[in-house]
C-alpha cells in the first residue's frame, strides 16, 4: 500500500500541473492579444499627464483625458482640464500640490486665476519665495468622484506634497453620475470595473464592436455628447426628477461616500496629505429648478394654495402650504423668502437649504454631502463656513455665488483662502517667510479685467438656457466701454485667444502708464508659462519698478536660468540680487555678462559699485 504513494503523488502533481497550464493558457492568450493590439496601435491610451512637446522638462494635464471614459472617444464632450505646466522632475526645493474637482474647483467662469490652483499658487509663491511652488490643476467641468478616484494613482506618481479636493456638485448629473446622460445609471461596483477595463486595448476593441458592453445607454450617451444646441447642463441631465430620499437619491449619496472614502484612503496609504473642502451653493439667489410633489398630494388644491401663499408672502401662508405637502422645494423656498422678509434669518437659512435639498434637478449637492466630507477621514477645510461669514445674515446669495454653484470672484477668494490657511497651519510648506495677509492677497488676485468681463458673458449665456430659462437665446453683447471690454468680446467671439488678448491688455496698460495694472497682467502671463524666459523677465522688471524686490528676484532668477545667455535677463537678475542684499551672487552674474560681452558698460559700472561699497 505504501508503494502506491509515490505513484499517487506523481499523478496528483501531474493533475496540478495540467490544471495550472489549463488556467494559464487563456491568461497568456489575453496577455498576448493585449500586447499585439498595443503594438498594432489598436485602441488608445489617455494618460492624465503628458509631456510638453515644446518644453520637454515640463508636462501638463492631457487635454484629451476625458476620452478615456467613453467607449467611442468621439462621444466625449468637448471639455478639458485647463492647462497648467509643471516640472517633469520635481525640483529639490519644490512644493507640489494637486487640485481635484469639478468646474467650481477649476474657477469657472473666470478661469485659471480664480481657481484654487491660480489663487493658491500666487499666494504661496509670495509666502514662500525660497521654494519653487507648483499648484497643478486636474479639475474640469461635469466630473465627479469616479473621475477623481480614477486620477489618483497618476497624481501620486507625481510626488505631491498635498492634494486638495473640492467636489460633490456633479455627483448626480456629472459623467458617470447616477442620473447622467454620460454613462450614468450603473452600480458603483460595475462602474469601477468598467473604468479599469477601459484601460485595456482588448476591451476597447470589443467595446467598439459591441457598444452595449459600456454602462448606460450608448446611443443616449452619443446623442447627449454630440448634441449641438444648448449648454453642457442641458445635455448631461438624463434624470431630471430625483426625489429626496428616493432610491436614486440614496444611490448618489452612497456613491459619493464610498468613492470619497476610497480616494482619501488611497492618498493616505501613499503618505500624501489630502484636504477636502465643504461645499458652497446658492441658497437665497437660486430658486429650485424642479420642484416635485408627493404622489398622494392633491395637485389642484396644492397649486391653488400655492398661488395664494405667493400673493400673501407670509411665513404662516408658507407653513400652511407645507402642511399640505412638506416635500415641495417651491414651498420650502417660499418659506425661506417669507422668513427673510420677516427678519427670521435662521429659519430662512434652514428653509432655503431644505429647498435646495428637495430640488429634484440635482445640479447642487445636498447638505448631507458636507456631512460625508467631514466623515471621510481627510483634513477637512471648512470652506462653507469661510465663505458664509461674508454672506448677509449667513445666507448664500448671488453676491457670493453667481448662479447655482459657481462662486463670485470674492467667493472664490474666500474659498481659496480657507485652503491656504489650512496648508499654512499644518506647515505643509514649512514656515512662511513673507506671509501675505488677506487684504493684500485680495488686491493681487490673478484675474484680469478681461477675465472678469468675459466671465459675465459666460454666465449670461448659461443662465439664458435651460434650466435657468426656457428662452434658449444667446444674449446680445453690450457695446464695449473700453479696451478691456473690447478684448473680452474678441475672446468671447474667439477672434483672439487668451494669450493674445492679455498681451494686448498689458501693452494697453503700459501705454497709459498704469504700472500696477501692467504688472498684474505680465505676472499672470508669467505664471501661466513658467518656462517662457521673456515672460518671466517682463514680470520681474515690472515688480522691480514697483519696489517688490523680493518677489522680482524669483521671476528674474527663473528667467536667467531659462535664458543663460540673454544679457538683459542677466543684468536685471544681478540688479535684483543687489537690491536683495546679495552682492557676491550679483558679482558672479555680472561676470557671466562680461564673459559674453566684455565691454558691457552696465556690468562694468555695477561691478565698480560693488567693489566700492
Amino acid at each position: 500500500m505504501g508503494s502506491d504513494t509515490p505513484e499517487k503523488e506523481l499523478t496528483a502533481a501531474r493533475k496540478a500541473a495540467f490544471t495550472l497550464v489549463a488556467l494559464a493558457i487563456p491568461v497568456l492568450f489575453f496577455v498576448l492579444a493585449e500586447a499585439i493590439l498595443r503594438l498594432a496601435g489598436v485602441g488608445a491610451e489617455y494618460p492624465l499627464f503628458i509631456a510638453n512637446p515644446q518644453q520637454p522638462d515640463y508636462q501638463l494635464a492631457n487635454p484629451q483625458v476625458i476620452k478615456r471614459f467613453f467607449g467611442d472617444p468621439d462621444d466625449a464632450p468637448s471639455m478639458q482640464i485647463e492647462t497648467v505646466y509643471f516640472r517633469t522632475k520635481k525640483p529639490a526645493n519644490g512644493l507640489r500640490i494637486f487640485v481635484q474637482g469639478g468646474s467650481s474647483a477649476a474657477g469657472f467662469p473666470y478661469g485659471f486665476g480664480a481657481s484654487l490652483t491660480g489663487m493658491l499658487e500666487q499666494r504661496l509663491r509670495r509666502s514662500f519665495p525660497e521654494r519653487e511652488i507648483e499648484v497643478v490643476n486636474t479639475a474640469m467641468s461635469a466630473v465627479n468622484s469616479y473621475t477623481l478616484l480614477d486620477f489618483a494613482d497618476e497624481i501620486i506618481e507625481q510626488q505631491p506634497d498635498a492634494v486638495l479636493v473640492y467636489a460633490g456638485h456633479n455627483e448626480y448629473l456629472g459623467i458617470l453620475g447616477v442620473g447622467s446622460n454620460f454613462l450614468g445609471g450603473q452600480s458603483p461596483a460595475a462602474t469601477r470595473v468598467y473604468l479599469k477595463l477601459r484601460r485595456l486595448r482588448l476591451f476597447q476593441l470589443l467595446q467598439g464592436a459591441f457598444a452595449g458592453l459600456a454602462p448606460g445607454d450608448a446611443e443616449t450617451t452619443r446623442r447627449a455628447a454630440r448634441g449641438g444646441g444648448g449648454t453642457m447642463m442641458s445635455r448631461v441631465a438624463a434624470e431630471q426628477h430625483i426625489r429626496y430620499g428616493s432610491p436614486l437619491f440614496d444611490a448618489g449619496v452612497s456613491q459619493f461616500r464610498h468613492n470619497l472614502k476610497a480616494l482619501v484612503q488611497r492618498y493616505q496609504e501613499a503618505g500624501v496629505p489630502v484636504y477636502v473642502g465643504t461645499l458652497v451653493s446658492n441658497e437665497k439667489g437660486q430658486p429650485p429648478f424642479n420642484s416635485g410633489l408627493h404622489p398622494a398630494t392633491d395637485r389642484e388644491q396644492w397649486h391653488a394654495l400655492y398661488q395664494s401663499a405667493q400673493s400673501e408672502g407670509t411665513v404662516a401662508a408658507a407653513k400652511a402650504l407645507l402642511a399640505l405637502d412638506d416635500s415641495s422645494a417651491d414651498a420650502l423656498f417660499l418659506l425661506g423668502e417669507a422668513a427673510w422678509d420677516a427678519g427670521e434669518y435662521d429659519a430662512a437659512r434652514r428653509a432655503f437649504q431644505a429647498a435646495r435639498d428637495h430640488d429634484e434637478l440635482r445640479f447642487r449637492a445636498p447638505g448631507v454631502f458636507n456631512d460625508i466630507i467631514r466623515e471621510a477621514g481627510a483634513r477637512v477645510v471648512e470652506a462653507e463656513d469661510a465663505v458664509r461669514v461674508a454672506a448677509a445674515h449667513g445666507i448664500f446669495d448671488t453676491d457670493l455665488v453667481l448662479e447655482h454653484v459657481h462662486p463670485s470672484l470674492r467667493g472664490y477668494f474666500l474659498l481659496a483662502d480657507a485652503y491656504y490657511d489650512a496648508l499654512v497651519a499644518d506647515g505643509v510648506a514649512g514656515t512662511a517667510t513673507a506671509a501675505v495677509d488677506d487684504e493684500q492677497a485680495w488686491l493681487e488676485v490673478p484675474v484680469s479685467e478681461v477675465d472678469r468681463i468675459f466671465s459675465e458673458y459666460k454666465i449670461a449665456r448659461i443662465t439664458s438656457h435651460w434650466p435657468f430659462s426656457n428662452a434658449g437665446k444667446e444674449p446680445p453683447l453690450p457695446p464695449p466701454d473700453g479696451v478691456p471690454a473690447m478684448l473680452a468680446q474678441q475672446l468671447y467671439r474667439q477672434t483672439l485667444d487668451w494669450v493674445s488678448v492679455h498681451k494686448r491688455l498689458a501693452a494697453h496698460y503700459k501705454s497709459i502708464g498704469d504700472s500696477q495694472a501692467y504688472a498684474k497682467i505680465v505676472l499672470i502671463l508669467a505664471d501661466a508659462f513658467p518656462f517662457d524666459a521673456p515672460a518671466l523677465y517682463h514680470a520681474g522688471v515690472a515688480l522691480l519698478e514697483l519696489g517688490r524686490n523680493r518677489q522680482a528676484l524669483d521671476y528674474l532668477h527663473r528667467s536667467a536660468r531659462r535664458a543663460p545667455d540673454e544679457l538683459n535677463a542677466l543684468l536685471a537678475y544681478s540688479h535684483a540680487l543687489l537690491l536683495n542684499g546679495a552682492p557676491q551672487q550679483a558679482r558672479q552674474v555680472l561676470q557671466r555678462v562680461l564673459a559674453i560681452d566684455p565691454d558691457n558698460a552696465t556690468a562694468l559700472q555695477a561691478l565698480q559699485q560693488i567693489d566700492g561699497s
